[in-house]
């Protein structure tokens, strides 16, 4: 089947480089059942489309060239014109008025246009490039057109050798630590805490939020943003160090401790009515201190022991669990053209997460499909 353009992959970049493609033939190829089916699980099924501060400080690289053809607001009118009304949260975070990441799927469904022929269900098995000319093979089809735009998401590396691509390999990103330490914290949630990541290559990363522990690691938005800078080294080791009370400085907090002092109870107790019973329990295991004994056999080097571990619980980084949101690498900017044409092979684009452009959680990702998307259809 001849067409003019093929699109491999049917997620968000891929769909919105369809709907803007006019006047060609356009076959976008997908393995899954349905058009833009991985949106349905993002944001937890609410579908975080955009944010209302889109800037490349967020990214790994910068994208401020791109994102000036097609920022946050160009979105939010493209999808505003296929009927989407969508809200912001005090973080900026964009999400459908439903709250139902099916609303956004079902405008990007409207938006396709009848020169989009579908091909679902079908997985790519080849692609190569004979004469000036693509040809992509599935279970199925034989489709062949003069321009390819791969779209196909993270960790795509097949389709990216058989093109003689270069590529920075794929990692999980946005993702959860994992961890040989949190056993007893397992299910402890820490709310406003300062979380500090610090892996091998000596680069560190800090945010504050909320922290969950798992039985076997670490997870939350803000580990899911710390976890960026071990994606992009490709290596989940290192260290997080978590300042539980960040507010309250290391001296004033020393004080407050050598007061509770005086309450003359057992240590196992003595932190009942400010932490939780395991979280208690950490920090008298961080600070290698016996819990069989009255508080007022407390030192003032016991207690600075103390108030240092509360301002930096530490944890080690062995890896990482299976749940991560995005990829970091893929096809690096410097190898595409402005409109992310392949330097070195004509005709050949790149959109969307296959690009090696990663951001943190917040609709960063999703900005980027949406922009790469655009920037591609509209100059096709």
């Amino acid at each position: 089947m001849e067409f003019d353009v093929v699109i491999i992959g049917a997620g968000a970049s891929g769909v919105m480089c369809g709907s803007v493609i006019k006047d060609k033939r356009v076959a976008i190829i997908d393995s899954g059942a349905k058009i833009a089916k991985k949106i349905m699980v993002t944001g937890n099924g609410r579908c975080n489309l955009t944010n209302a501060n889109v800037t490349s400080e967020f990214y790994n690289t910068n994208i401020d060239r791109f994102l000036k053809r097609f920022d946050e607001k160009k979105t939010l009118e493209f999808f505003k014109k296929l009927g989407l009304v969508t809200y912001s949260d005090e973080e900026g975070r964009v999400y459908p008025i439903s709250n139902s990441a099916k609303s956004v799927v079902d405008v990007l469904n409207f938006g396709l246009k009848e020169n989009v022929s579908s091909f679902l269900n079908e997985k790519v098995s080849k692609v190569e490039r004979i004469g000036g000319e693509f040809i992509v093979q599935t279970e199925k089809n034989t489709i062949r057109a003069k321009v390819l735009v791969v779209a196909t998401g993270g960790n795509s590396s097949q389709i990216l050798n058989q093109l003689g691509v270069k590529h920075r390999e794929f990692a999980p990103s946005l993702v959860s630590f994992k961890s040989d330490g949190t056993r007893d914290l397992n299910g402890v949630r820490l709310s406003n805490v300062l979380v500090k990541a610090r892996n091998n290559f000596g680069e560190e990363k800090s945010e504050r939020g909320e922290v969950l522990f798992r039985e076997n690691g670490l997870s939350g938005i803000v580990i899911f943003n710390l976890s960026t800078i071990f994606a992009r080294r490709g290596d989940f080791f290192g260290e997080v160090e978590i300042d539980v009370l960040p507010d309250i400085p290391l001296e004033k907090l020393t004080k407050m401790l050598a007061k509770r002092k005086e309450l003359s109870i057992r240590l196992d107790k003595f932190f009942v009515g400010m932490f939780q019973n395991a979280v208690a329990n950490e920090i008298f295991k961080q600070s290698k201190m016996n819990t069989n004994v009255l508080s007022t056999k407390l030192t003032e080097q016991d207690l600075l022991k103390l108030a240092k571990t509360i301002k930096g619980l530490r944890f080690k980084i062995i890896g990482h669990l299976e749940n991560n949101q995005v990829f970091s690498g893929g096809v690096p900017l410097e190898e595409l053209d402005e409109n992310l044409m392949s330097k070195e092979i004509p005709n050949l684009y790149f959109i969307g997460e296959i690009v090696d452009v990663d951001g943190v959680c917040g609709g960063y990702n999703l900005q980027w499909a949406w922009t790469s998307g655009h920037i591609v259809g509209e100059c096709l």
